[in-house]
């Protein structure tokens, strides 16, 4: 019997022996830390997946407002500018002692740009002939003519400063679309020169203005109902029914994805040809009245702009709209509802901006270079 008490007794004097006792003690405890960090790694997944979630669904519907409105901008200038450019025959002198403001070489260009037809881009806006801006430029200085010597059936004729606004009043009166001056000194013949840059012209803006109504019907479609939001939202997680998943977010979001946008157009159109179709002639200019709705045709597109909803949600967007949408959380080894004790959510602020204070890079002067941006 004393034998085997020493022997217990050597035993438990053994440093083996002396590290078991707190082992076995301490193991429950390392097995609760363990469940502990697989519980905390589940809920660190969860939330990754669902900022991740809010982020790209976020970006994705944002970026579809972007591309309408840079698109607009385009259309509202540098693309029928760039088309019109093109248009580079010669016009002929009827007397070259009576040069158009002391010029020579004109263009069937120049035919529409004096007359306020078509904007130009920075800088030359007497003449319009300018080079393409740089890539990095924040102003591309899009304008009608200006010029400082108007005399008052010009002014009333060609001057666009009323247009250049906002909020441009309704086109009531006839558009002028060519210079008459530069018909009378020039031989604009009907079938050789006039009717085809006409049709040249007309064609232009009746295919942007087409181009216009496809994209806002398309864009309308993307924004509805924050779809894409939603879709992006729920194709990044796995635990919301996809007709009810980023709610609280998408609610928040909808308001801001509208930019109503209005059509500048004119239905009443003047247009000029030369008295004369043969060199030699006498020349003078022929005025041609057209009126696009008896042509079969709508209204002729002049530009777009956003209206005053529209800019007030243009002015809160480069402001940032905050976006904030809570999650559930997988079940937990401990039966605890994280969910609802903490009410766990994401956030995140949208921001979609262009280089203008007031953020409209639509109209007048427009700039597509809107971006879209987030942030915490």
């Amino acid at each position: 019997m004393h034998a085997l008490q020493r022997q217990v007794l050597r035993t438990l004097q053994e440093r083996r022996a002396q590290l078991l006792l707190p082992a076995v003690l301490l193991l429950p405890l390392f097995v609760l830390v363990i469940y502990l960090l697989v519980e905390v790694t589940k809920v660190s997944i969860a939330k990754v997946r669902h900022q991740f979630a809010l982020d790209n669904a976020a970006y994705s519907q944002m970026t579809t407002v972007s591309v309408f409105l840079n698109a607009v901008g385009l259309l509202n200038g540098p693309l029928p500018y760039r088309v019109m450019r093109t248009y580079n025959e010669p016009l002929q002198l009827v007397d070259k002692s009576r040069k158009y403001r002391g010029q020579d070489n004109l263009t069937v260009f120049d035919l529409f740009f004096q007359a306020g037809a078509v904007p130009t881009i920075a800088s030359d806006y007497e003449w319009g002939k300018n080079k393409p801006p740089k890539p990095t430029s924040t102003d591309w200085g899009v304008h009608y003519i200006k010029r400082g010597d108007w005399d008052d059936e010009e002014k009333k004729a060609y001057d666009r400063s009323e247009w250049e606004k906002e909020t441009p009043a309704a086109i009531k009166e006839a558009v002028v679309l060519m210079n008459k001056d530069i018909v009378d000194k020039h031989y604009v013949a009907a079938k050789q020169v006039g009717l085809p840059a006409i049709k040249a012209y007309l064609n232009t803006y009746v295919q942007v203005g087409d181009t216009f109504n496809l994209q806002k019907d398309l864009y309308q479609k993307l924004i509805k109902n924050a779809g894409i939001f939603r879709e992006g939202y729920y194709l990044n997680v796995d635990d919301c029914k996809k007709g009810d998943c980023a709610r609280q977010s998408a609610g928040r979001l909808v308001p801001y994805l509208s930019i109503p946008t209005k059509r500048q157009e004119a239905d009443d159109l003047i247009v000029y040809v030369s008295a004369s179709d043969m060199a030699g002639g006498t020349g003078g200019a022929i005025e041609i009245p057209l009126k696009m709705s008896e042509m079969g045709a709508e209204p002729l597109f002049l530009f777009a702009y956003p209206d005053g909803t529209g800019r007030s949600h243009l002015r809160q967007l480069k402001r940032g709209v905050t976006l904030k949408q809570n999650f559930p959380l997988p079940k937990n080894h401990f039966n605890i509802n994280l969910a609802g004790k903490y009410k766990p959510y994401v956030r995140n602020r949208v921001i979609m901006s262009c280089p203008r204070t007031n953020n409209n890079c639509v109209w007048p002067n427009p700039l597509p270079k809107y971006n879209v941006i987030l942030r915490p």
